[in-house]
């Protein structure tokens, strides 16, 4: 049997390492997209991230991975790949909590970065200016903040999490309202609007799908308090994005922090680039160490003991394509 994986934006040195303990397995690391169609052939699983699922990579799948018979995902979102198609009959997995610990410190980066006004003291530095009079009356603590988190999945109660290590308040909004730890209160998604209303610091934690396409509209944008910021680490859909736009531009709400947006790479020119009140990342939040966690090459091993022993895999997301 064979494994390839093909993630060229990720070194995966932890999943080279994982294979040493499978010696029958052919492993294989393609850094080119013609090494990766040379590959594919003999390949029975294709491990891969959603970043690198494009629509080249998705062509090349289609026609050389023909003998795929499981897709792991090295990342928990997959939306690229059902958008540019899987081969049929794979059993897809992901990575789902993996790097929950990594997105949750981005969010409460940004979370920060927009109450302590980093953008201005940022451009006060770029300029060479002492700007602590003029940033001064504007700061803001998370203490004692309202934060609400739409989506309340291994990132949300991880954000949750860390959220209470500053003293704030926590609100999930979920489909099922069941207590979780360190939520101070559940409200099912038909109160979102009242939920949108009472909170100081809005995060959006939630899966991005058809149902939840501009879930945040402009009419819960219109329903933020004047001093209420708004971040988003999941997916840049799930805000309409124009609505926001106008309503950061206006003053109508204090800012946004996004590391995800309506269209990436976001184009050069675009508004959310020079609004003051915006900062935005470039889609890193679940970048960086393994943390605490043990990381990706352990779940590719305990899939892969379970793949070869014909028992049911762990985080299977489709059963089987069709």
């Amino acid at each position: 049997m064979k494994l390839v994986c093909y993630d060229p934006h990720a070194r995966r040195d932890d999943l080279a390492e994982a294979m040493k303990a499978f010696p029958d397995v052919g492993f294989d690391r393609p850094e080119t997209m013609d090494a990766f169609a040379a590959s594919l052939p003999d390949a029975e699983v294709l491990v891969i991230g959603n970043r690198a699922y494009d629509e080249e990579a998705s062509k090349t799948i289609l026609e050389h991975g023909r003998k795929l018979r499981w897709m792991q995902f090295t990342t928990s979102g997959f939306d690229k790949a059902t958008k540019f198609g899987l081969p049929p009959g794979v059993v897809v997995t992901n990575a789902a909590g993996l790097r929950a610990f990594a997105v949750a410190e981005h969010a409460l980066a940004l979370m920060l970065g927009l109450m302590r006004q980093l953008r201005a003291t940022e451009q006060g530095q770029r300029d060479q200016v002492w700007c602590r009079d003029a940033v001064t009356p504007s700061l803001d603590n998370l203490a004692g903040k309202h934060l609400l988190v739409i989506g309340v999945g291994a990132i949300g109660q991880e954000i949750a999490r860390k959220a209470k290590a500053f003293d704030m308040l926590v609100t999930g909004v979920s489909r099922s309202t069941e207590p979780l730890a360190n939520f101070d209160t559940m409200r099912p998604r038909a109160e979102l609007g009242q939920a949108v209303a009472a909170a100081d610091m809005i995060v959006m934690a939630a899966t991005y799908e058809a149902q939840t396409h501009e879930l945040f509209n402009a009419a819960l944008i219109a329903a933020m308090k004047p001093s209420a910021y708004l971040v988003n680490i999941a997916r840049g859909p799930l805000i309409e994005e124009a609505a926001l736009v106008e309503a950061l531009r206006d003053r109508r709400i204090a800012g946004a922090g996004l590391d995800v947006t309506a269209v990436e790479p976001l184009p050069a020119g675009h508004p959310l680039y020079s609004l003051p009140n915006v900062i935005v990342t470039p889609h890193i939040a679940g970048a960086g160490s393994s943390g605490t966690g043990a990381g990706m090459g352990r779940i590719l091993a305990d899939n892969l003991r379970l793949w070869l022993n014909g028992e049911k895999l762990q985080k299977i997301v489709i059963e089987r394509t069709a």
